[in-house]
């Protein structure tokens, strides 16, 4: 078995992930990917933290047993409606007649009809707009004869505003959810008193909680118990968009009759959309993305009718490790002991709370208010989460229970198995907190993988290059050698000596963001103290501000300023292209093998060769795909014809140079790469006088990235003149391998006409300063060719093309 050390690339989820609401969503197919890798084909695989239960299902189509646990009781209902037995006929017949029941109450005539706005026949109204407590638009659906939806919106009538005012008259008579908010920060006072009342019922209008209660009642009702979870399963996924959280799209969207509960928390805006609800019961039913798509995809997609066992106090079949392929329950991890036996799992990987960025039970009692009804065993007990709640719990009962929790699964991992967490926090104070508790509780860090995902929340949309936008995926050993290390002067050393490390290896000026994801990899997996690791990293890195690190502005992303070093030649120590560049090149390369590409081919590719503090942001590979590809079938297909055409370009300008220098009675070095470039049916150094630049006095290291340059004119064994030849690669590279050399030899940048508008709108002072210092100028690919036809060329000719910045 070989280690997972690098990043993975997400799939598209399948039907069976794409219907039910849950936060936090891991990537099926990389949990897979670890679960096949850790776990041996008859060995067990167990998840305590199950979530949204992705990782139980991944490890049944891995062909792994799994035991998969949560203190949220959703998660055993998602386990109970995704195994159940699925008759599409019988299912489909039910919701029909809940939908034709619902659609013959009164109330549902009175209060989910208006006036069309073309005949005045009754119409059915799809969602209502609310700016505070002014009702001000409504989507309707026209009456039609024929199968196709048509939908328009509508100013309220005067009726419609009656009837908007009378819903708190409505009568209901079946049971809601009239329980009160839990003491809990997750619900404010404001978001309460938008709300208009501090119960769970107070979520919805008075006319959608009518409609979901008689819903809600039909289902109760069914004596078929298979398809009453199924409907369960629908209904809940209509409750959160059909409450008063829900906010229209904004008008750009062109998306009038869509919302979302699109954040992590109980909001409420001045904006709101109340959506039909009976509506939203039957797309989440029936459709895309529905209990159908869901359901009926199961089969195929898991290759098995999986054996379920159901576990809880009362029943804990602690020692039974056989007759399953799933066991599962609402279990604490704190009790898990109860119900496994030590050192029986092969493997363990999870993704724990993150210490309340996301409070999974209280968003989930937005759903579990209503199975409670149906059964007690869906009641969750708040008390046992582990979590952080302000005023409620804090950083060390949470850490108390985090470390006790992973004890536990030290007893239960076999000697050789290994856990794998996933985890992001912003805040380092709890980044510490889970860390201690990692070593308290006798793991060593062995490896920590910095994956970017590709879906994200609000948090990511606000600050992309974050740890919101990202996960580290911890992987630890079942030793105790690895202790917490909390010497201060130690740490000074590590982060500077790492931070000169990922900066010279990254070869650019790096974002604030993007060096603190590496180090926070690096220092978490070395076993520093992160106690105040925020505040110590500024001071740390502020104090060599100055001696060592230069920090300039980055007008190019959200990353934060850019870290950079005042002389740059003492910290990188290889002659590489910077990453921006490399990554580009990476990209190229790959488009030039396979001609066709998805995104997720480039990501593979790119993880790989740049990983934690290499990484790459997605948008910049998107900029490199649209630079070099045309978008075609959800793929990207090379622009073979025009890049190659640039790249042959290049290889020409470089022959036409080689000849001018000639007439100029220069001897040619063209650089080590483009050596190999054809050109007439020759090789480039075919072309050249050198082929190698041993004779100059210059070391090693510096021999290196002098071969790196496109070419040098030498007169007397001393280089007379830099060239860079830029066509498709950016610019920052071959003017920072040149500006390496003394200044008072001339440099000159060779650019395409059109790439020279390009070229003068480079903000970055760096580029700009060391442009005019380092004694460069450029000329473009007309010029050359003007000079090149020249019968008798002087070097005071070449100079009048040659330009300034």
């Amino acid at each position: 078995m070989e280690d997972i050390n690098f990043a993975l690339v997400e799939d598209v989820r399948p039907p069976i992930y794409t219907a039910m609401k849950y936060w936090g969503k891991k990537p099926h197919n990389i949990w897979r990917k670890y679960i096949e890798n850790y776990t041996t084909e008859d060995g067990l695989f167990l998840d305590p933290f199950a979530g949204s239960a992705i990782s139980i299902f991944e490890a049944v189509k891995a062909g792994r047993k799994v035991i998969g646990f949560d203190l949220n009781p959703l998660t055993s209902f998602i386990v109970e409606v995704m195994t159940s037995p699925f008759e599409k006929k019988l299912f489909l017949k039910e919701v029909s007649n809940i939908l034709i029941k619902i659609k013959q109450d009164s109330v549902y005539q009175k209060y989910f009809y208006t006036d069309s706005r073309e005949n005045n026949e009754p119409e059915e109204v799809v969602c209502y707009k609310w700016d505070k407590d002014s009702l001000y638009e409504l989507g309707i659906k026209k009456n039609s004869t024929t199968k196709k939806v048509e939908r328009y919106t509508a100013k309220p009538n005067q009726n419609d505003i009656e009837k908007a005012i009378s819903m708190s008259e409505i009568e209901i008579p079946f049971w809601n959810p009239n329980d009160d908010f839990p003491i809990s920060p997750s619900f404010s006072a404001n978001f309460i008193m938008c709300l208009g009342g501090k119960k769970f019922a107070n979520l919805w209008t008075k006319r959608n909680l009518y409609i979901l209660s008689k819903i809600f009642d039909e289902i109760r009702n069914q004596t078929n118990e298979n398809i009453k979870k199924q409907l369960l399963f629908g209904f809940i996924q209509s409750l959160h968009l059909c409450t008063k959280m829900s906010v229209p799209r904004k008008e750009a969207a062109n998306r009038d009759f869509s919302t979302s509960w699109g954040r992590s928390a109980y909001i409420c805006s001045s904006r709101k959309m109340e959506m039909n609800a009976l509506l939203i019961f039957k797309s989440s039913c029936i459709g895309k993305q529905s209990v159908t798509s869901c359901l009926s995809s199961i089969p195929q997609y898991l290759g098995k009718e999986p054996k379920i066992v159901y576990v809880d106090n009362s029943y804990k079949q602690k020692q039974k490790l056989t007759g399953f392929d799933i066991k599962y329950g609402i279990v604490d991890v704190n009790t898990i002991l109860d119900y496994i036996p030590e050192n029986s799992i092969d493997f363990i990987m999870t993704d724990p709370p993150y210490g309340g960025l996301v409070q999974y039970l209280d968003l989930s009692l937005i759903w579990l208010v209503w199975l409670q009804n149906i059964n007690e065993k869906y009641k969750p007990n708040l008390d046992a989460e582990i979590t952080i709640k302000k005023g409620v719990i804090n950083t060390e009962i949470y850490k108390q229970r985090f470390t006790n929790s992973l004890k536990n699964l030290y007893k239960l991992l076999k000697p050789d198995g290994k856990l794998v967490l996933t985890f992001h926090n912003k805040q380092i104070e709890i980044w510490n907190a889970f860390l201690k508790s990692i070593t308290l509780a006798g793991f060593s860090i062995e490896k920590v993988i910095h994956q970017q995902n590709r879906r994200t929340g609000d948090a990511n949309v606000a600050n992309p290059y974050g740890t919101s936008g990202t996960d580290f995926y911890i992987r630890c050993l079942k030793n105790t050698t690895l202790r917490i290390n909390n010497d201060l002067t130690e740490l000074e050393h590590f982060v500077l000596a790492t931070a000169i490390e990922i900066i010279g290896l990254r070869n650019e000026p790096t974002p604030y963001q993007f060096l603190f994801n590496g180090l926070l990899a690096e220092i978490s997996l070395a076993g520093y103290d992160l106690s105040d690791f925020d505040t110590n990293l500024q001071k740390i890195l502020e104090k060599y501000v100055g001696p060592i690190f230069v920090i300039l502005e980055n007008d190019t992303n959200k990353a934060g300023n850019n870290w950079w070093f005042k002389h740059p030649n003492k910290y990188i120590k290889h002659p590489d292209r910077v990453l921006t560049d490399r990554v580009e090149e990476s990209i190229l390369a790959l488009l030039r093998r396979k001609t066709i590409v998805s995104l997720d081919d480039v990501l593979g590719d790119i993880f790989v060769r740049y990983p934690n503090g290499l990484t790459p942001d997605l948008k910049s590979i998107d900029d490199v795909l649209m630079k070099f590809t045309t978008k075609s079938g959800g793929k990207y297909l090379y622009n073979y014809m025009v890049v190659e055409k640039e790249i042959s370009r290049h290889t020409e300008i470089l022959y036409i140079l080689s000849e001018i220098g000639h007439k100029l009675g220069h001897k040619i070095f063209i650089g080590k790469k483009e050596q190999s470039e054809l050109y007439k049916q020759k090789r480039l150094s075919e072309y050249t006088d050198l082929t190698n630049i041993d004779f100059l006095n210059y070391d090693n290291i510096a021999k290196e990235r002098i071969e790196m340059i496109d070419m040098l004119w030498l007169q007397e064994n001393e280089i007379a003149l830099i060239i860079e030849v830029e066509n498709t690669t950016k610019f920052t590279s071959g003017l920072q391998r040149a500006s390496n050399l003394s200044r008072n030899i001339p440099k000159m940048i060779v650019l395409s006409d059109n790439r020279e508008e390009m070229f003068l709108k480079i903000k970055d002072p760096l580029f700009r300063d060391n442009f005019i210092h380092y004694n460069w100028k450029y000329i473009l690919y007309s010029d050359i060719e003007k000079i090149y036809t020249t019968r008798n060329i002087t070097i005071s000719d070449f100079n009048i093309f040659m330009k300034n910045i």
